[in-house]
């Protein structure tokens, strides 16, 4: 009988944490993130202020600060200024991000997979507290393994909430390493 309580006292854990979760549409989050391929990496420090599901701005700076890129997407164009301040623009921003910087990373999501959003209730797997611990996306033909080891609790709306602090995503030619030093929840 004990056993039965404990699943659905996960599942109860699970459903209110993805709820929080559902509930955060505008943040900012700043940390460090490596990008490597098998003919390129990146490392550098970044910056995601987070507008609404569908509207961001990130910024990419080397390790001691200087600028290498900030992208600005809104729900009808993605826009990329670069070291040089030199702009590019597409209406798809995992297109741009690839022919300009050769990273191939699944931004149309970023809002979801970010923050620690379920993409599969059913096939994700949690860990005991109910927050995401693994989950597969599929955008563009590309399957993704995304794997969220530590979290971080923060207080939204007089509750706590657990962010994630430590993220990588995995897919047959790339990875890509996050760690989040801080939210700031508005």
């Amino acid at each position: 009988m004990q056993h039965k309580f404990d699943e659905q006292s996960q599942q109860t854990a699970r459903q209110n944490h993805q709820h929080a979760l559902s509930t955060l549409v505008a943040y900012q989050a700043t940390g460090s993130m490596s990008y490597i391929t098998s003919s390129s990496k990146y490392y550098g420090r970044f910056f995601i202020n987070q507008f609404s599901d569908n509207q961001y701005q990130l910024k990419l700076t080397t390790p001691v600060g200087s600028p290498i890129f900030s992208l600005t997407v809104t729900p009808y164009l993605a826009e990329l200024t670069d070291r040089d301040g030199k702009k590019y623009t597409d209406e798809n921003v995992e297109r741009l991000m690839a022919k300009l910087t050769g990273m191939d990373i699944p931004f149309k999501s970023l809002h979801n997979w970010f923050k620690g959003l379920s993409n599969n209730l059913n096939q994700d797997k949690w860990d005991a507290q109910g927050r995401l611990a693994t989950t597969t996306l599929s955008q563009d033909n590309q399957n993704w393994l995304l794997t969220i080891s530590k979290y971080t609790t923060y207080r939204l709306a007089n509750k706590n909430i657990d962010l994630p602090a430590r993220i990588e995503m995995v897919n047959k030619n790339n990875r890509l390493k996050m760690t989040i030093n801080n939210w700031k929840l508005n």
